[in-house]
């Protein structure tokens, strides 16, 4: 009950800053869509960032996780606002190995057996989701659980489902039409 309150809150909190926009937009991909979730306006405003950090946090609280993760760039401030409301140490994982200084392609303290948990802004196949947890993977963590704040509902849950990852969205582009 507690957690739907808190979903409703962070919907009500969406509509209210327009994170949500219906209309013809043209997607990074090419793609025509009917509506473009702008989650840049979502991740930069501290009400929405402590709501979604609250709702992740009460879901995780009885798990043991080590390491909260976050592809950049918008997972980054979500993942951060994760670790500040659970206590729990994050990471931070490149789109791409960085070719100067360390070449690393995770940014924070990952050891084997690490129990992770990899949170993302917005998905729609869930590609780069699947990135980021195969990066944790490769470098020694366990992916215990995925989260997104919106899911377009265009086939990441069922894309990741496949993989063996269950994709836990916190809304659905449903929950706004």
């Amino acid at each position: 009950m507690v957690i739907k309150q808190e979903k409703d809150h962070l919907i009500s909190l969406l509509k209210a800053n327009q994170v949500i926009k219906f209309g013809k937009f043209t997607l990074s991909s090419g793609r025509e869509s009917d509506y473009y979730v702008d989650m840049k306006k979502a991740i930069t405003d501290p009400q929405i960032l402590s709501q979604v950090a609250k709702i992740i946090s009460h879901i995780i609280s009885d798990d043991d996780i080590d390491l909260v993760a976050g592809p950049a760039l918008g997972a980054v401030p979500i993942a951060t606002a994760v670790a500040l409301h659970s206590q729990i140490p994050m990471l931070m994982i490149r789109k791409a190995q960085k070719d100067y200084g360390t070449s690393q392609l995770i940014e924070g303290e990952l050891k084997e057996g690490d129990r992770v948990i990899v949170v993302e802004d917005v998905t729609t196949t869930g590609n780069s989701l699947l990135k980021a947890v195969r990066a944790v993977q490769d470098n020694g963590g366990v992916v215990e659980r995925t989260f997104v704040v919106v899911d377009r509902e265009e086939g990441a849950v069922e894309q990741l489902k496949k993989e063996g990852i269950i994709l836990e969205p916190l809304v659905s582009i449903k929950d706004f039409k």
